[in-house]
């Protein structure tokens, strides 16, 4: 089992893609992408006898915001110089990279933004997407720059939550919350409210974060069939976190019937079953979902199950087909692929390697889930004393998860400090029954 939970890593991930693209979509946009949206939608009528609309499933949605990309780029070909339609365009890769989880999408949002900058369309728009797009791909520093470079030409409100989000991803929790809590109570919109969701859930208030996520989710009024589901995917994390597997994997399901076939949802009733024990059923979803998406995240999971059965020599094939596509994100996007290729090279890499990835990412992005992974690579490196002192910096600074005292007490245990690790287990499993499962930490590797 991987030492830190997969479904927090996604769900940080999405988060931050589902906050600069469908989450928090604005009605407006150039009248031609609006119009292109509109050609390329699919009609779901309703059927003869007067019965509901056939809901769509991801698959038709997947071709839909395909097709209204298409549209899009046609129209920039047609306007180059339209900051607007560029924008607009951005937006649409950063939504489908959020559907999809195909990274190919940020490299298409990085050309047409360079392409704009050559021909010196100056635009305060343009400087936004461009924050967006270094945010999505986790390049914290420069999406803080572009946003200062920006100051005074954009929306408040969007620019006061994106430095709120950066905030939080560096590890300054106390701006973050101060931050998110004006803006819910100016605002309150659905992306405020699932802001403050995220931090709460990882500092210590599950109930809280659950509660938020209720009210997200009530404000939504739009038409998005994905994030009606995604809301219920992170209902449903909320729960897991907790140990509560029947909760989440009921909203799991609520969530599929929102957008039946979405590889995001499969995967986490996926892992629901495979703790349940039921690890065909969990094998073959995972089959399923490498086939639709040739995602590496999911080689991982699969491979992971598979050394728990009854032929561990199966798992071989995936690590590898899987550490091949990391390399290749790591060289085409090294921010964005920093947080799974860590994950993959802890469990299945060598020591040297995944601390050096490790120590990349805790520097990139240095908030607790990152710094928890470094501590765990340390510990796997033989460095038990500084991979100690790194847990406690962590809890410290107020991050409180069933993740933290988990991998806490295995570091306290390894070091001969049977009291604090017994606390430390106790304090895991107070809030997830499951942690001690879920958040194994590799054993250091003998020379």
């Amino acid at each position: 089992m991987p030492f830190v939970g997969r479904q927090a890593g996604r769900a940080v991930i999405l988060l931050s893609l589902c906050l600069v693209a469908a989450c928090s979509k604005q009605s407006g946009g150039s009248p031609a992408v609006v119009a292109a949206r509109e050609a390329a939608s699919t009609p779901f009528p309703t059927p003869p006898g007067g019965r509901a609309p056939k809901v769509p499933d991801y698959a038709q949605v997947a071709a839909t915001l395909s097709g209204t990309i298409d549209a899009a780029e046609r129209l920039v070909k047609q306007h180059p110089d339209n900051a607007q339609i560029v924008v607009d365009t951005v937006a649409l890769y950063l939504e489908r990279a959020w559907l999809s989880g195909n990274y190919d999408d940020y490299r298409l949002a990085q050309q047409l933004l360079d392409a704009v900058a050559r021909r010196e369309v100056k635009a305060p728009i343009g400087c936004l997407a461009q924050a967006r797009l270094h945010y999505a791909v986790h390049r914290l520093a420069a999406a803080s720059n572009t946003l200062a470079a920006c100051a005074g030409t954009l929306d408040p409100l969007e620019s006061a939550g994106m430095s709120a989000d950066i905030a939080f991803y560096s590890g300054r929790y106390q701006d973050a919350e101060a931050n998110y809590r004006a803006l819910v109570n100016q605002v309150g919109t659905v992306s405020q409210y699932i802001r403050l969701a995220m931090y709460r859930k990882k500092t210590g208030a599950p109930g809280e974060a659950s509660a938020l996520l209720e009210a997200a989710e009530k404000r939504y009024h739009g038409d998005s069939a994905a994030t009606r589901a995604w809301l219920k995917v992170q209902r449903g994390l909320v729960a897991w976190e907790r140990g509560r597997l029947d909760e989440a994997l009921a909203l799991y399901q609520l969530a599929a019937q929102e957008l039946p076939g979405w590889w995001l949802i499969d995967e986490q009733i996926a892992e629901v079953r495979r703790l349940q024990g039921d690890a065909t059923g969990a094998r073959l979803l995972y089959e399923s979902i490498i086939a639709r998406t040739g995602q590496p995240e999911h080689m991982d999971e699969l491979a992971r199950l598979l050394r728990e059965g009854k032929n561990p020599g199966e798992a071989t094939a995936w690590i590898n087909r899987a550490q091949a596509l990391y390399r290749e994100r790591l060289r085409v996007f090294p921010e964005a692929g920093l947080g799974h290729a860590v994950d993959h090279f802890l469990q299945f890499g060598t020591p040297d390697e995944s601390l050096a990835l490790a120590r990349r990412h805790a520097q990139q992005r240095p908030f607790g889930d990152a710094q928890i992974t470094l501590a765990a690579a340390l510990f796997r490196a033989g460095q038990a004393g500084e991979a100690a002192a790194v847990i406690e910096r962590v809890e410290q600074s107020g991050w409180v998860t069933a993740q933290l005292h988990a991998v806490a007490a295995q570091i306290n245990a390894g070091l001969g400090r049977r009291a604090q690790a017994d606390a430390q287990r106790s304090r895991a499993i107070a809030i997830n029954p499951h942690a001690m499962r879920l958040y194994t930490v590799a054993p250091p590797v003998q020379p």
